[in-house]
């Protein structure tokens, strides 16, 4: 009987342990990117545009906002979903970064160009 009990404790728990713990930790925070240099410039033409065309025009040509293509693209993002000069702030950024729902779609070297353009203003040339 004693041998029972425990047996039960034992997988009453197991089971509590394996019900309340989480494999995946949602609240990790992401380090902050670090702040570009003064006088970063990046071309909204040449280094911004290439990545949308790249990796999302797929979804986002005009039926899903917002539009991303060429053309098209900077007028739908600035300002609803880009405020220049802060990119913590604009959803842009936070939709692409990691834990973001475009984060699988965005590689880290394009998040950075995407970042450090809105911190420089985010300007259309």
């Amino acid at each position: 009987m004693k041998k029972r009990l425990l047996r039960l404790l034992f997988l009453s728990g197991t089971l509590i342990t394996m019900l309340t713990a989480c494999e995946y930790d949602f609240n990790v925070p992401v380090p902050p990117t670090p702040k570009p240099p003064a006088g970063d410039t990046i071309s909204y033409s040449q280094d911004i545009q290439p990545i949308f065309t790249t990796n999302c025009t797929g979804c986002h040509a005009g039926s899903i906002a917002p539009n991303l293509l060429t053309g098209q693209s900077y007028s739908a993002l600035v300002p609803t979903y880009v405020i220049a000069g802060s990119p913590e702030t604009s959803q842009l950024y936070i939709v692409c970064k990691p834990g973001g729902s475009m984060a699988s779609h965005t590689p880290a070297a394009d998040l950075n160009l995407i970042y450090r353009w809105i911190y420089a203003g985010a300007k259309n040339d």
